[in-house]
């Protein structure tokens, strides 16, 4: 009897934590909706053009209204503002606002997304590191801006989910779909690609040859995209879509300052996550030499090779958070020898990064050459490798996730009401 007794206690006070646990849960997402509602409300209360909001607007608003020429400063491939422009259409709606309630829709779908590719790779705490996503400062005030970006996020992580899940002529289709927003996202067919045919190769003992047929029917897709990039790189000239933004953008030109400003970023936004990446990385260094080659590297590079060369980096530092640094690391040796410092210490720690797949390292030789195709310098070009780190990544203890996730919940709703208000752009 008295063990009867005992286990029913037991069973009570589990289902008491449990219930208290779902309050708490329940409690945090009301928090977190309520955030991304003001945030919302802000941004459709705003009548101004914020940012790139004065190409993006005009060229839906050309679009809805039967006018198919291009503008000149448009830079991507207008499939953004087609699709947009066409939700308008059925909607019956033509002002800066519903543009922007289209591109909060796109937001939930990319976090919708995200969440579907990481209960898909690792179930626990995927509500979490969703929440981390929807929250990460450098993406969550484009969810309420008529920007590109997030779209492009959202697309790509749909292409990732269906290569995890076998669908691979899905994924090319859904990547495709994410040329037509962005064309630099064709970096990313190699990524998934390599991601797709790693178990395989593993399988063959790192013998392709053996796998023959079977690499063709899983990379295919992939190369396809490839190859109507491509074909749209001839027919158009250049990779940019409009050719006087050639100039800003030139193609097949290799620059370190994207590279260096993601490890500049992930040092500043996350460095509890870093902590274990450091660890690894001085355990690693004890037991052999070669980890001591990856800072000498790194540094190297960034004594050689980092630049702000581009006219537009230097262009109002007093509203362009991004320039405000950049300009600060180009004139002041203190910010020099400090941004280098902690990008160092970045890629240190990133390099320990934890995965829940094994394949998931090739992200960093890609997201290496997706930046430094980028001769501008802009947080923007950061979000998808981040957004895939993010996915990929494993989750370190409950302390160091919930502070970071708190943190970023303060500073992203800073940001988004910050450039709501035009007080400052990222």
């Amino acid at each position: 009897m008295g063990k009867r007794w005992s286990d029913t206690g037991a069973t009570s006070n589990r289902i008491a934590d449990v219930v208290s646990r779902r309050r708490w849960q329940l409690l945090a997402i009301a928090v977190l909706a309520l955030a991304w509602a003001l945030a919302a409300l802000r941004a459709i209360r705003e009548p101004m053009l914020i940012g790139d909001e004065l190409v993006h607007a005009a060229q839906i608003h050309d679009f809805l209204h039967g006018h198919f020429r291009v503008l000149p400063t448009l830079t991507n491939i207008p499939g953004y503002h087609l699709l947009v422009a066409g939700l308008l259409a059925l909607a019956g709606h033509d002002t800066l606002a519903a543009m922007r309630v289209v591109n909060m829709g796109f937001d939930l779908a990319c976090i919708g997304m995200f969440y579907l590719l990481r209960r898909g790779v690792d179930r626990r705490h995927a509500a979490r590191a969703t929440a981390q996503f929807a929250f990460f400062p450098l993406l969550y005030p484009y969810g309420f801006l008529v920007y590109t970006d997030i779209l492009s996020v959202a697309l790509v992580l749909a292409a990732l989910w269906a290569t995890r899940g076998g669908r691979h002529v899905l994924s090319g289709g859904i990547l495709l779909l994410a040329l037509l927003v962005r064309q630099n996202d064709v970096v990313w067919a190699g990524f998934l690609a390599s991601f797709a045919l790693w178990p395989l190769l593993q399988e063959t003992d790192w013998r392709p040859w053996r796998a023959g047929y079977r690499m063709l029917a899983i990379a295919w897709p992939y190369l396809a995209v490839v190859v109507l990039f491509v074909v749209y790189w001839a027919w158009n000239g250049t990779i940019v879509f409009s050719k006087p933004e050639a100039l800003i953008h030139p193609d097949m030109s290799f620059h370190w300052g994207n590279p260096f400003f993601l490890l500049f970023v992930a040092g500043v936004l996350m460095p509890l996550q870093l902590i274990g990446g450091l660890r690894w990385f001085g355990r690693e260094a004890c037991r052999r030499y070669w980890p001591w080659l990856l800072p000498v590297i790194v540094l190297l590079a960034y004594v050689t090779g980092f630049k702000v060369d581009n006219f537009f980096n230097h262009v109002s530092p007093d509203y362009f958070i991004h320039n405000a640094v950049l300009v600060a690391v180009d004139g002041q040796r203190w910010a020099w020898l400090g941004f280098g410092l902690v990008a160092t210490v970045a890629a240190c720690a990133l390099a320990g990064t934890r995965f829940v797949l094994p394949q998931a390292w090739v992200l960093f030789p890609f997201a290496a050459f997706y930046l430094s195709a980028s001769w501008l310098i802009d947080g923007r070009y950061t979000l998808i490798p981040l957004a895939l780190w993010l996915a990929l990544r494993r989750q370190d203890g409950n302390v160091v996730e919930r502070t970071t996730l708190a943190g970023w919940v303060v500073l992203a709703q800073y940001l988004a009401l910050g450039m709501s208000a035009r007080h400052f752009m990222l």
